[in-house]
C-alpha cells in the first residue's frame, strides 16, 4: 500500500499554523451566520425603510435594494465568505512575507486598484473605511487584545492592526467586494452598506471576543493588558541616564489614570512605601495576619458571605462593626474587613487590593461635590467593588469593565443631586432598591454591574420625566405670562401706529389706549393676529379714529351718518367682550354722541379754506404701565406687563450686535435638558452648590424654570436673573459628560495620596 498523500495546507504545518487556521474558521463560520441573518432581515427592513420614507426616491432605492437582497441572498453569502478567506489568506501572506502564485491571482478579490477611479468609487471605498473605522472604535479592546495575540501566531511582534488577517479592514474589504461583484448600482450597494451597519456590526464584537478566548484557552498571551495601544508615534524616547542622573520618566510610577493601568502604579507606590499590607502572602502559605491564606474561589466565597449577611449588612442597618465604631452613612467597612478573620488570611496581593479600593472609598467619601445621602448609597457596594479587584485587575485599566462604567455611572448621578439629598427623598429609595439587587445578587458574574447600570439609567430617566410632568403647570402659566406680554406689545403697536398719525378727541385717545387695547390682546391670545376676529378689530379701530376726524363735505358727512349705527354696535360687542364696565361704556358712548354731533353741526368750509381740525392734539403714549383684562385662559382677571419681553428683545439684539459675549453675559445657548450648577450662600453659613437641570423655556426666552433631583420647589427665573447670576458666577453651566470619568478621578486622588505618602520627608 502506498503512503497516504497529506494535504498540502497540513503538510509541515506549524502548532501556530493549525491554530491560525482555527480562528480564521472561527471567525468566518460566525460572519457567515451574521450575514446570513442579516440578509434574512433585508426583506423586512427595507420595507420598513421605504414606508417611513416620504421621499420617493428613496422609497424607489429601498425597495430596488429589497429585490437585489431577494434574487442574490444565496450567491451574496457563498461570495463572501470566499472573499473574506482571500482577505485573510493575502493579509497573511503579507505579515509572513509569502510570495503568490501569479495563477493564483483573482483580479476581484485583489487589494489593487487602478490608481484613477471614479469619484463615486472613492466615495464608496471612503464610507467602506469610515465602517471600519468604526468597529475598530466599537472593539476597541478587543481588537487591541487580539492584535497582540496575532502578532505572536505570525511572527510579528510589530504587527500593524489594519495588516491583521482578522481586522475590521479585512472584513469591511470583502464585504465591499462583494457588494461590488454582485450589485451594480452604487447606491444600492450604500443601502447594504447601511445594513451591514444596522444588522451585523453589533456582532463583530462578540467575534472578536470569542477568537480572543480560543487564544486563551491555548496558551496565547493569557494575560494581556487590555487598554494598553500601540507603540505612540512621534513620541520622545527617554533619555539615557548618566552617571549619578535620573531618567526623565523615572517618576511615572503613577501613569495618568486615563486608560493606563493604575493599579501598577499603585503596586510601585506600595512596595516604595514598604509594602503596607504586611509579610505574608500566597507564597508562604500564610496570610497578612499570620492565619492560613485564604484566596481564590474560597476568599471570593468568604467575602460574599460577608457580602450579604456581615459587614454590609452592619454599613445598612446602623449596627455595630466589629473595631466597636458606630455606623455612620460614611463608614468605610473595607478598613473594618482588615481585623476580620478573613482580612487576616488574605495573601499580600489580596490585602494591598483591599488597601487599594478601601483608599478608592475614603476618597469618594471625602469628595465635596458628592452628598452624604448619595455617599451612603454608594458605600453598600464597597464588598462588591473589592471582590471585582481581587477577581479581575483589569478593573482598574480597562475603562469599559462592566464594574468601572457602574461606579462612573454612580458618580454622574450623585454630582447632579442637591446638597441636601437623604433618606427623605423618593429617589432615595429607588436607588436604594436597585443597589440592593447588586449586594444581594452578585456572586462572580460582572454582568449584574451592567443590568444595574442599565436600571439606574432608566431610573433618572423616568425620575426627569415626572419632574418635567409635575411642572407642567408652572409652564404652561409661564407660557400663558409670556403670550399675554406678546399681546400687549403687538396690541399696542397696532394702536400706536394709528393714533399718532391723527389729533383726535381725549375720549376717543383715552379709550383706544385703556380699553380697547384689552379687546385687542385677549384676541391676540384666543385666535391669533390672522384671525377675523383681529382685522375686525383693527378695522373698527379705523372706522372710529375716521369719525372723530373733522368732516367738510357733504359726501363725508353722509358717510358718516351711515357707518355710526353699525359702527356703535361693533364697539359695544367689542366693550362686552373684552368685559369693560357697564360705567365706562355708558359715559364712552354719550361723549362719543357728543363729538359726532358737534361734527356734523359745525359750519362746513368753502373752497380754498383751510380743513377743520380736531379739538386736540394727541399727546405722546406710555405703554409702560401693566394692564390688567378679563383672564383669556379662565376666570378672573389677569394683570399684564410686557417689562420682561423687552428686556429679553433688548438682550437678545445686544447679543447678536457682539455685545456681553461668552457664557457669562446671555444665556442664548441654554436649551432644554442642560446642566447648571447654582451656588447659594445662606447668611452665616457656607456655600452651597445646587445642581440643577433646566425644563422649560418660555419661546421668547423670557423665563427659565429649573429643578433639582430632590423633593424641593422648581426655580424660576426671568432672563435678567439668570444672566446676572452667570455674569457673577453664582450660576456656571454643568458638563453633560464630566471630562474625567469619576473612577478616574477619585483614583487620581489616591495615587496623589499615596505619592505624598511616599515621598521622603
Amino acid at each position: 500500500m502506498g503512503q497516504m498523500e497529506v494535504p498540502t495546507a497540513v503538510q509541515g504545518t506549524s502548532p501556530f499554523d493549525a491554530l491560525l487556521t482555527q480562528c480564521r474558521d472561527l471567525v468566518g463560520a460566525q460572519l457567515d451566520q451574521a450575514i446570513g441573518g442579516m440578509l434574512e432581515k433585508a426583506d423586512e427592513a427595507l420595507a420598513e425603510l421605504a414606508t417611513k420614507t416620504t421621499d420617493r426616491e428613496a422609497q424607489k432605492l429601498y425597495m430596488e435594494a429589497r429585490e437585489a437582497a431577494r434574487a442574490q441572498r444565496a450567491a451574496f453569502g457563498k461570495l463572501f465568505h470566499t472573499r473574506f478567506l482571500g482577505e485573510f489568506q493575502q493579509r497573511t501572506n503579507k505579515v509572513k512575507k509569502i510570495g503568490g502564485n501569479f495563477s493564483d491571482f483573482d483580479p476581484d478579490a485583489s487589494s489593487f486598484e487602478l490608481s484613477l477611479v471614479a469619484d463615486d468609487d472613492l466615495e464608496e471605498t471612503l464610507k467602506f473605511n469610515e465602517m471600519a473605522a468604526k468597529l475598530r472604535k466599537i472593539c476597541d479592546d478587543e481588537i487591541n487584545a487580539l492584535d497582540q495575540r496575532m502578532g505572536v501566531l505570525l511572527g510579528d511582534a510589530g504587527l500593524q492592526s489594519e495588516d491583521s488577517p482578522l481586522s475590521p479592514n479585512s472584513i469591511c474589504d470583502a464585504y465591499k467586494k462583494t457588494c461590488r461583484k454582485l450589485l451594480e448600482s452604487v447606491p444600492v450597494r450604500a443601502v447594504f452598506l447601511k445594513l451591514f451597519d444596522d444588522h451585523v456590526a453589533d456582532a463583530i464584537r462578540s467575534i472578536y471576543k470569542a477568537v480572543n478566548e480560543l487564544l486563551v484557552q491555548n496558551a496565547i498571551l493569557p494575560k494581556i493588558r487590555y487598554g494598553v495601544t500601540k507603540k505612540e508615534e512621534g513620541k520622545a524616547p527617554r533619555k539615557a541616564k548618566g552617571k549619578g542622573e535620573k531618567a526623565e520618566d523615572d517618576d511615572e510610577d503613577d501613569e495618568e489614570a486615563s486608560g493606563q493601568d493604575m493599579f501598577a502604579a499603585l503596586q510601585k507606590l506600595f512596595a516604595g512605601a514598604g509594602g503596607g499590607a504586611g509579610a505574608g502572602g500566597a507564597g508562604t502559605g500564610t496570610g497578612v495576619g499570620g492565619g492560613p491564606v485564604l484566596a481564590g474561589v474560597e476568599l471570593l466565597g468568604s467575602l460574599t458571605k460577608l457580602q450579604l449577611d456581615g459587614l454590609a449588612a452592619f454599613a445598612a442597618s446602623g449596627g455595630q462593626l466589629p473595631s466597636g465604631a458606630p455606623v455612620t452613612a460614611t463608614t468605610n467597612v473595607l478598613h473594618e474587613l482588615k481585623s476580620t478573620e478573613v482580612g487576616a488570611s488574605m495573601g499580600q496581593m489580596d490585602a494591598m487590593t483591599l488597601d487599594v479600593v478601601a483608599m478608592l472609598f475614603d476618597q469618594l467619601f471625602d469628595d465635596p461635590k458628592i452628598p452624604l445621602g448619595a455617599k451612603g448609597l454608594i458605600g453598600r457596594i464597597q464588598i462588591p467593588m473589592l471582590k471585582v479587584a481581587i477577581a479581575d485587575k483589569e478593573v482598574f485599566s480597562k475603562k469599559t469593565h462592566p464594574a468601572r462604567v457602574l461606579l462612573d455611572t454612580l458618580g454622574e448621578i450623585a454630582i447632579r443631586l442637591p446638597a441636601d439629598f437623604n433618606v427623605g427623598s423618593t429617589l432615595y429609595g429607588h436607588l436604594e432598591t436597585i443597589l440592593h439587587e447588586l449586594v444581594s445578587g452578585y456572586q462572580d458574574d460582572v454582568e449584574i454591574f451592567s443590568i444595574v447600570r442599565d436600571q439606574l439609567i432608566a431610573l433618572m430617566a423616568r425620575e426627569d420625566q415626572r419632574i418635567e410632568q409635575e411642572a407642567k403647570a408652572a409652564a404652561d402659566r409661564v407660557l400663558q405670562e409670556e403670550a399675554l406680554a406678546v399681546a400687549k406689545s403687538v396690541a399696542q403697536e397696532e394702536v400706536r401706529a394709528r393714533v399718532s398719525a391723527h389729533p383726535m378727541p381725549g375720549a376717543v385717545l383715552e379709550f383706544l389706549v385703556e380699553q380697547w387695547l384689552k379687546l385687542m390682546m385677549i384676541i391676540h391670545v384666543r385666535r391669533g393676529p390672522a384671525s377675523e376676529a383681529w382685522q375686525h378689530a383693527i378695522e373698527a379701530m379705523e372706522q372710529l379714529i375716521w369719525s372723530v376726524q373733522p368732516k367738510d363735505t357733504p359726501e363725508d358727512r353722509r358717510k358718516l351718518a351711515t357707518i355710526v349705527p353699525p359702527l356703535i354696535k361693533r364697539i359695544g360687542a367689542g366693550m362686552e367682550a373684552a368685559g369693560i364696565e357697564h360705567e365706562v361704556r355708558e359715559f364712552f358712548f354719550a361723549e362719543l354722541m357728543k363729538i359726532h354731533t358737534n361734527i356734523m353741526s359745525a359750519p362746513m368750509k368753502g373752497k380754498g379754506e383751510a380743513p377743520a381740525q380736531a379739538s386736540a392734539a394727541t399727546p405722546a403714549l406710555d405703554f409702560t404701565s401693566s394692564v390688567t383684562i378679563r383672564n383669556p385662559y379662565g376666570a378672573g382677571e389677569v394683570q399684564v406687563s410686557a417689562s420682561e419681553l423687552a428686556e429679553a428683545d433688548s438682550a437678545a439684539n445686544a447679543s447678536h450686535r457682539g455685545y456681553g459675549s461668552g457664557q457669562a453675559d446671555y444665556p442664548d445657548d441654554l436649551k432644554q435638558g442642560d446642566w447648571v450648577e447654582f451656588k447659594e450662600a445662606k447668611e452665616g453659613e457656607k456655600e452651597e452648590r445646587r445642581p440643577v437641570r433646566l425644563i422649560f423655556v418660555s419661546p421668547r426666552k423670557t423665563r427659565y424654570i429649573f429643578s433639582d433631583r430632590g423633593e424641593t420647589n422648581y426655580i424660576e427665573c426671568t432672563r435678567s436673573e439668570i444672566t446676572r447670576r452667570f455674569r457673577t458666577g453664582e450660576a456656571v453651566y454643568m458638563e453633560e459628560e464630566p471630562e474625567v470619568p469619576f473612577f478616574e478621578r477619585i483614583m487620581g486622588g489616591v495615587i496623589s495620596k499615596m505619592r505624598g505618602a511616599a515621598a521622603p520627608a
